[in-house]
């Protein structure tokens, strides 16, 4: 097998182990949701059990959010190595503390959870980001891509999943927060589309 091909195994398997860590992270979070010992009635039982599901649901968006990420930069890459491995291992072992800082969340008084909840998220884009920095500058893993949209990938992943979340926690409260979401996400979409024609414009091509 040329050195090649024993990359893109490498990078292959990397990817499989990865899908079972994000895929145990979810199931995690569902089963660590156990229901009251008394509740009298539909009505009841869901308000007791709304600041579990809120939890579990929010977090269940961070994990998939995080993996969506991560699939997508992992499709940008070539081959893996070592050094990959070991930024991958940390991403991998801040998002298997999510069922932790979920159980958390519902079990926080006057919202202390809160904080370490997003310092961990933002941690994981921190750690994502990291990753991609790696292999598209310093490892020359990543498939040609202009320079421009490298570093909006690697803002992105750096910074938008914390933010959502930390919005996430606000709109709770504030519910024009989903508003101001929902504006975030339009933005930073069309901020990425307009990145990926800079660097596919035949002046941006020379450059790279």
């Amino acid at each position: 097998m040329s050195g090649t091909d024993q990359g893109e195994a490498h990078l292959h398997r990397l990817v499989l182990f990865s899908d079972a860590v994000f895929a145990i992270a979810i199931t995690l979070l569902a089963i660590e949701i156990h229901p009251p010992e008394h509740w009298n009635g539909i009505a009841h039982l869901m308000e007791l059990m709304a600041p579990k599901l809120a939890a579990y649901t929010v977090s269940f968006a961070v994990v998939g959010i995080y993996w969506v990420s991560h699939r997508r930069i992992f499709s940008r890459l070539a081959r893996a190595n070592g050094v990959l491995d070991t930024l991958n291992f940390i991403v991998l072992g801040l998002i298997a503390l999510l069922p932790l800082a979920t159980e958390l969340l519902w079990e926080q008084v006057s919202g202390q959870a809160f904080p370490v909840y997003v310092a961990l998220v933002a941690l994981i884009g921190l750690a994502l980001a990291i990753l991609w920095g790696y292999a598209a500058f310093i490892g020359k893993l990543a498939y040609p891509v202009g320079k421009p949209e490298a570093i909006f990938v690697m803002a992105r992943v750096a910074l938008l999943p914390g933010l959502m979340c930390g919005l996430s926690f606000f709109s709770l409260v504030h519910s024009w927060g989903w508003a101001l979401m929902a504006a975030l996400i339009v933005g930073v979409t069309a901020l990425g589309r307009w990145v990926a024609r800079l660097s596919k414009s035949p002046a941006m091509e020379a450059e790279t």
